[in-house]
């Protein structure tokens, strides 16, 4: 696997201080991957690690969308509140508000009364590394509570990134397939995209923090209403297959993912989920639980995909996965 001087200097920088790292990269291209891992002496070996992918699990929510839709059973422009029970009469944002992050829904679920003690628990643990903040702090009721007691007004709202606004679509996903969110993701991801080494739920593998300390990986429970929004663990291999699914039309719904439904940030606009480069054709995700970084980006003109998933947090897996697309 070779790569630019730009992608190479990006590695470089990943290595950089860290005596852990396990990266795995792998790119699609003419329907044929390429997967390389490298240990923390940056040799190659024949590793298949199942990463912690976070938020990458959000394009897999609106995915599931997208079959919904395509078979009539949720309307993309219709509000919350006519797939929600007993709300308050009033104004409430559609499904394509959800799935773009401009809803009006905060970033997180927590108040400030429920923000002091976790933060407490949080550093008694070793810190956000160390802690899922979304395990155990909220259910489905807890969760209507939250769109109950939100007063959003009929305007368009900015771009905010929305943990719980994807957590409430992916409930509402969940009812229109009959089995719950959990389960029904479940079974999609098994009997339509066929992947065998994706699933919700807890991998044990080793992530580093900062200081190079071990941190066990984020825990889930199916209870948690936010694991809509980060629950989600796959292999490099299984993750090209999803891009693969989402290039090459053999799921032509998915076709609504990319198409542009809303503002994004600076330099893109807002698929469904995905966000979508306004100087490329690509369409791309982030994933961040804890220790564990992770990258998804596929370039819808040159039929290209780029995976990358690293054991440690908060680090470069974005500018390298850039980095190496941009290069193809």
């Amino acid at each position: 696997m070779e790569f630019t001087p730009a992608a190479a200097q990006q590695i470089d920088k990943l290595y950089q201080g860290r005596k852990h790292v396990e990266l795995t990269i792998g790119i699609l291209r003419d329907g044929k991957q390429e997967i390389r891992h490298w240990n923390p002496e940056r040799k190659e070996t024949d590793a298949d690690l199942i990463y912690p992918v976070g938020s990458i699990c959000k394009p897999f929510v609106a995915s599931l969308l997208a079959k919904c839709i395509s078979e009539g059973k949720l309307d993309l422009k219709a509000p919350i509140s006519e797939y929600l029970p007993d709300l308050p009469k009033r104004y409430y944002p559609n499904l394509e508000k959800l799935a773009t992050h401009t809803s009006g829904f905060t970033t997180q679920p927590y108040t400030l009364l429920t923000t002091i003690p976790f933060f407490l628990k949080m550093n008694r643990e070793g810190g956000l590394f160390h802690t899922n903040p979304f395990r155990g702090k909220l259910d489905d009721a807890g969760m209507l509570q939250i769109v109950r007691d939100t007063v959003l007004q009929d305007k368009q709202y900015p771009f905010v990134y929305s943990n719980i606004g994807m957590s409430i679509l992916g409930y509402i996903v969940g009812k229109a397939c009959g089995e719950g969110f959990w389960d029904s993701l479940t079974r999609y991801i098994r009997e339509d995209l066929g992947l065998t080494h994706t699933f919700l739920g807890n991998v044990d593998l080793p992530g580093y923090d900062k200081k190079d300390q071990p941190c066990r990986c984020w825990q889930w429970e199916k209870t948690d209403a936010i694991a809509p929004a980060g629950a989600l663990n796959a292999t490099i291999g299984d993750l090209l297959e999803f891009a693969q699914k989402n290039l090459d039309g053999s799921l032509p719904y998915l076709a609504m993912c990319h198409e542009i439904h809303g503002p994004c940030e600076k330099n893109a606009n807002s698929g469904l989920a995905w966000r979508l480069e306004k100087d490329a054709p690509i369409s791309w995700h982030t994933g961040s639980a804890g220790a564990f970084s992770a990258w998804l980006g596929l370039n819808r003109e040159t039929k290209t995909a780029v995976a990358v998933a690293v054991n440690y947090g908060l680090v470069n897996a974005e500018q390298i996965g850039f980095a190496i697309l941009k290069g193809e």
